[in-house]
């Protein structure tokens, strides 16, 4: 019997400790997305004077997103292997990827398009560059 009492104790105890963390942990993600002090929101309304004498958190800053990287071309070279043309950050890199892994070919400085080109002229994303792969596929062989 006094097993039972024990176990029912712990059980109670337990159950307690993990109610007040998920209280708490609630409490405080709220302040976080205000950008108030944490204890301001755990302090009861009458004593919030001594709350807004905390200092209160700095508001988050927005990361800014990174660039997005472009497939300009594909090109099958048999079975499951291909020779990829990517370009992030104005430089394009030329990847062979097999079914164990990609490595890096070559590199090369994206061409800049002119705002006065025309866009008929400007070189499509979806045509391969020609001069790229074409030394890419020399170094492979």
């Amino acid at each position: 019997m006094d097993d039972l009492l024990v176990a029912l104790r712990a059980i109670v105890a337990l159950g307690a400790v993990l109610g007040l963390l998920l209280f708490l942990s609630r409490r405080l993600q709220k302040s976080q997305t205000r950008g108030t002090s944490p204890v301001s929101e755990l302090v009861p309304k009458k004593l919030l004077s001594l709350a807004k004498r905390m200092p209160s958190r700095p508001t988050a800053v927005p990361r800014p997103r990174p660039e997005k990287i472009t497939v300009v071309a594909r090109s099958g070279l048999g079975g499951k292997a291909q020779l990829v043309v990517a370009e992030f950050g104005g430089i394009r890199y030329v990847l062979g990827v097999t079914e164990q892994g990609i490595s890096v070919v070559d590199t090369q400085e994206a061409p800049v398009l002119d705002d006065e080109q025309p866009q008929e002229l400007a070189p499509s994303a979806e045509e391969p560059p020609d001069d790229i792969v074409d030394r890419a596929l020399r170094s492979v062989a």
